[in-house]
Parts: structure tokens; C-alpha cells; sequence
């Protein structure tokens, strides 16, 4: 009986050697193709986010330096018939409301630096002809031509950045100056690497290393600190690797993508995502790199417990085929729901992706807005003030159309003066620069000052306007010039969007721990869906029919700007047809 049961046994127990091989052998290919699959969607997501981390520092840095740029521009237009001490006037009150310049320099037009600022970074009476164009000159030849190539094609450029006399890495932007068809010389502004790298590049902590290089391949920051800044990269000289040249092909050639290369003779493998910083003529890369291993310590977790399920499993399926299933039940649970919160991880983190990509997209659409605003609120003044000046040149004028070209001159020069200083007052209030010279004021004589200024208008619309202020309402530590400004932004308004023969009331009220002012007209109203946007810049609330010239779209957001920095606050409410009533709150 015995030895008919033991070669069963046997046959049984090897069987059960077969099933339970068999088994192992399935659960670790399915672990194998887990941990595939888990790694290639950890990967992708991982390059994903680092990609559109470099595309959030090149919009941001693009955003920046075209800025700076068109500031720049419109700073030339603003001078073309400047005395010297009304240039240096300007580039001061430039210079001090904005960030990013390192220097102002004007050049006439024989090439020689006349003015400057600030005054300690500007090589007075540098003449750009003095030195002869010979072969070992790359820089003071570079000079020459940029000055010759804006001065006759009447454009601004940017060269590429070269060391500074001070140290240091400095992109030149160059723009000319004309009086009509009169060269009067150019405008040389520089802004450093350094400025540049500490505002947008400095802040990334490991495992990204940030690199930058122009399209000739040289280094302008390094957050490694390996690289020489302003010398080729070392890679791009090296033609035997072929991953790296196919990156840095790419990065001078203005493309955006993720790749990966090899360190340390081939050991370690890094991955990187690259965009193009687009400025004008010049085209630089900003790169965004890492470890792979950083990949791996993000499933490492997920490997160390299916390492433990796995040996789990086959300890329990030497036990027996009940304790098997459910070992592999219990696994495949376990695995489902790890996955499932990785999945879960993975769609959040693509979500929070998505929409700092959508912010990039407003960022975008907010750069286009402001350069068509600042073309067409330039152009029209400025076509209206040559036709003038042209006709005004005509021997056979009468005195009494002289007067009114003249007085179209005066009309659109201020209306360059007020577009210019508006955007540098929202460039000093965003920048959190803008100083406020408070006192004790009484708001009956800012009201009263408010109302005097535009008086006028309202009376040539036939517009009525009462105010309703408490003989005993208390004095606020306010200053009193930027308050005042607030209050005629928010007439102003009133009077664009109010009817002829419309109504337009101030009141106030105090409360135990503020003060309210309405503003209050029954205009055209504010449609519910653009309540929430007037207060952004260069937005317009109203239609074809009541755009006037000259608006920008700033006013509000500046007005927000001054409230917000006396630490008050404005809101609005609006009825379509019926009016609007603006809300100013004072503390006390």
C-alpha cells in the first residue's frame, strides 16, 4: 500500500514543484511588465514637467527682455527732441522705475557716448571710430557695424552678450533715435547675465541644474558652476558624442524638446528639456536637467513592495494552492490600488501642468496685448504730430491754422507724455517700488481738487455732478497727489460711459475702523462677465462705440495699484444700462 501511495507522492509533489514554477515564473513577468509600464508613465510624466519648467522660465525671461525692449523704444521716441539735461533726465526716471538695466548710454551721431546713466557705469566720451577695424578686434568691429547697420535701417538690435569692462557677461540693445528723417544718434542700453540668471534662473533647488547658452553655443549660466561663462560648451566641440550634439544642435537652431546623454564616460545618464528664449534678433536656451536616478527613487517604493509580494507569494504557494490565490489576490489588490494612487499622484500633477501652462498662455496673450496697445497708442499721435509738423512748414499757413497745428502738436505730445508715464507708473507699482509721501489730508480737498480738474469736460457732455461728504469725516494718511489721481481715473471713467445729460455722484461714509467713498454714475453699466477683469491691465469694458484715443486699458489697474499700496481696497458694482458704483475703502 505504502509504495503504491509514495510514487504518487511523488508524482504529486512534483507536480506541485511544476504549478509552483510555473506560477513564480508568471507573477515575476507581470511584476517585470508592471514595473515597465509603471516606469515608462513615471518617465514620461517626469520629462513632461520638465520640460514645461523650462518653458515657463524662457516665456518669463522672452516676456522680460521684450519688455525691457520696447520700454527702451519707446524711451527714443520720447527723447527725439530732447535737450541733453531732458535726456538725462529721462533715462534717470527710466532707470529708477524699472529693474533690469545695468546702464543708459546715448550715443550722437558721430558715435561718441554724450550722456548717461547712472553716471558711474558710463564711459563719457567713448568714441566707438577710434580704433581701427583690424582682425583681433572682433569687439570694437562689432561696435561699429551695430551702430552703422541700426543707424541706416533705422531698427533696434541686440548683439550677442560679451564681458563687460566691469566683469561679467552684457547683452547691448541698441535703438535709434530720429527727428523725423534726422539721425540724431542711439540709445545703448545693457542688460547683465547676471541680472537676468539671479531673477529667473538662480531659484531652482536640486535635483535641476540650469543651463543657458546663445546660438553659437557659448555659456552664459551655469547653475553647476562647471562651465566657464562666455566660452563655447565643452560638449559642442566634442563631435564623438552624438546624443549631446544632436541637444546642442537643437538648442542654437531655437527648438524646444527633451532628450537625454551620458556623464562620467557613459555611467551617468542625465535627462534634459530645453526652450528657446526668443529677443528680438538673438536666440538663446534655456536647458533644464537632471539625474535619471531621479526617475528611479519615484518607483523605488513601488519595486521594494513588489519584491515583497513576490517573495511572499512563494512562500505561500509552497504551502499550498488556497494560500496561493490568495496571496495573488491580496497582491493583485494591493498592486491595483498602488497603482491606482500613482495614477491618481501622476493626474495631479499633470492637472497643476496643465494649468501653470495656462498661465503661461494668459502671460503670453497679456505680452501681445501690450505690444499692439503701445503700436496703435503710439502711431496715431505720433502720424497726427508729422502731418502737423509738415504742414506747419509751409510758408503760406494762416496764423489761425498755425495755431490749431500747433495745438494738435501740444494735444498728442501729452497724450505720449500721459501714455508713457502710465505705463511707468503700473511698471513702479507692479515692481512694488512706487513711494508714497503721506500726511494727514482732509478728503474734502482732494474731492474738491478731483472734481475741479475735470470740471470741464463734464460741463461741455452737460454732466451733473454732486458730491456728498460729511462736514466731520475724519482726515486719512493718504498721498494726497496719488489719491487725487485715483479719484480723476475713476471721473474719467464716468465720464466716458455716461450719457450726455447723465449723473455722476461722490459720497462718503465712515465706519468705526474705515472710510468708504462711492463713485457712483448711471452710465452704460459693466457686463457681469467683465466685472472681474477691469482691474487687469490693458483691458477695455467697453464696446467700439465708446473707445476713445488714449486709452490703454491702464487706469483701473493703476488705481487698484495706489489703493492697494495704502493699504485699502476697490471694488465695483455694476448694472448693465443702469450705472456703476465704484467702492474705495480707507483706513482709519
Amino acid at each position: 500500500m505504502i509504495e503504491r501511495f509514495a510514487p504518487r507522492n511523488t508524482k504529486l509533489n512534483l507536480l506541485i514543484l511544476i504549478i509552483c514554477f510555473l506560477s513564480i515564473t508568471i507573477i515575476v513577468f507581470l511584476a517585470i511588465k508592471s514595473n515597465d509600464d509603471i516606469q515608462n508613465i513615471v518617465q514620461k510624466q517626469f520629462s513632461e514637467r520638465q520640460l514645461l519648467l523650462s518653458k515657463q522660465i524662457s516665456s518669463g525671461m522672452s516676456e522680460f527682455l521684450n519688455e525691457k525692449t520696447t520700454l527702451i523704444e519707446v524711451t527714443a521716441l520720447h527723447i527725439s527732441d530732447a535737450s541733453p539735461d531732458e535726456i538725462s533726465t529721462e533715462f534717470r526716471n527710466v532707470y529708477n522705475k524699472t529693474s533690469g538695466i545695468y546702464v543708459f548710454e546715448y550715443l550722437n551721431e558721430s558715435g561718441v557716448v554724450t550722456i548717461g546713466y547712472p553716471m558711474e557705469n558710463t564711459p563719457f566720451g567713448y568714441d566707438i571710430y577710434k580704433f581701427d577695424r583690424v582682425e583681433d578686434n572682433e569687439t570694437e568691429r562689432t561696435l561699429i557695424d551695430t551702430f552703422e547697420w541700426v543707424r541706416d535701417n533705422r531698427k533696434t538690435t541686440i548683439t550677442r552678450p560679451v564681458r563687460l569692462l566691469e566683469g561679467g557677461l552684457g547683452a547691448f540693445i541698441w535703438t535709434p533715435v530720429y527727428k523725423g528723417d534726422e539721425f540724431k544718434g542711439e540709445i545703448l542700453a545693457i542688460i547683465t547675465i547676471s541680472e537676468i540668471s539671479d531673477k529667473f534662473l538662480k531659484n531652482y533647488d536640486p535635483p535641476w541644474d540650469i543651463h543657458m547658452i546663445n546660438d553659437r553655443g557659448e555659456m552664459l549660466y551655469d547653475s553647476s558652476y562647471i562651465y566657464n561663462y562666455g566660452e563655447k560648451h565643452p560638449d559642442a566641440l566634442n563631435s564623438t558624442d552624438i546624443l549631446m550634439q544632436s541637444i546642442l544642435k537643437n538648442q542654437t537652431t531655437g527648438k524646444e524638446g527633451i532628450g537625454y546623454y551620458f556623464e562620467n564616460g557613459g555611467h551617468e545618464k542625465k535627462l534634459i528639456a530645453y526652450s528657446p528664449v526668443i529677443w528680438y534678433n538673438q536666440n538663446w536656451s534655456v536647458a533644464v536637467i537632471s539625474p535619471a536616478s531621479e526617475v528611479n527613487a519615484l518607483i523605488n517604493s513601488v519595486y521594494i513592495k513588489q519584491s515583497l509580494f513576490i517573495g511572499m507569494a512563494v512562500g505561500l504557494i509552497i504551502l499550498g494552492s488556497f494560500s496561493i490565490i490568495l496571496l495573488l489576490s491580496r497582491w493583485s489588490k494591493s498592486l491595483e490600488l498602488e497603482v491606482a494612487k500613482k495614477t491618481g499622484e501622476l493626474n495631479k500633477s499633470n492637472r497643476l501642468l496643465k494649468d501653470a501652462n495656462t498661465k503661461l498662455n494668459e502671460l503670453d496673450k497679456l505680452k501681445s496685448d501690450f505690444i499692439s496697445m503701445v503700436s496703435h497708442e503710439l502711431r496715431t499721435p505720433l502720424t497726427a504730430m508729422k502731418v502737423s509738423s509738415e504742414l506747419l512748414l509751409e510758408d503760406d499757413s494762416k496764423p489761425a491754422s498755425r495755431k490749431e497745428l500747433v495745438q494738435i502738436l501740444i494735444r498728442n505730445n501729452d497724450r505720449l507724455i500721459r501714455l508713457v508715464n502710465n505705463l511707468l507708473d503700473i511698471s513702479v507699482i507692479e515692481s512694488g517700488k512706487l513711494e508714497y509721501n503721506k500726511e494727514m489730508v482732509d478728503l474734502h480737498d482732494i474731492i474738491d481738487t478731483a472734481v475741479g480738474t475735470i470740471k470741464s469736460q463734464y460741463e461741455k457732455k452737460r454732466l451733473n455732478i454732486r458730491t456728498d461728504i460729511p462736514e466731520a469725516l475724519s482726515n486719512i494718511n493718504v498721498d494726497k497727489d496719488r489719491i487725487n489721481q485715483v479719484f480723476v481715473n475713476l471721473l474719467s471713467n464716468a465720464l466716458k460711459f455716461t450719457q450726455e445729460g447723465g449723473n455722476v455722484e461722490i459720497r462718503a461714509s465712515e465706519f468705526e475702523k474705515y472710510i468708504e467713498v462711492y463713485v457712483k454714475d448711471n452710465g452704460i453699466g459693466i457686463p457681469p462677465d467683465k466685472i472681474d477683469k477691469i482691474f487687469n491691465k490693458f483691458y477695455w469694458a467697453g464696446n467700439n462705440s465708446t473707445h476713445q484715443p488714449g486709452s490703454a486699458g491702464l487706469g483701473l489697474a493703476i488705481t487698484r495699484g495706489i489703493m492697494e499700496g495704502h493699504g485699502g481696497s476697490i471694488r465695483v458694482e455694476s448694472t448693465p444700462s443702469k450705472g456703476s458704483v465704484f467702492i474705495l475703502t480707507f483706513s482709519k
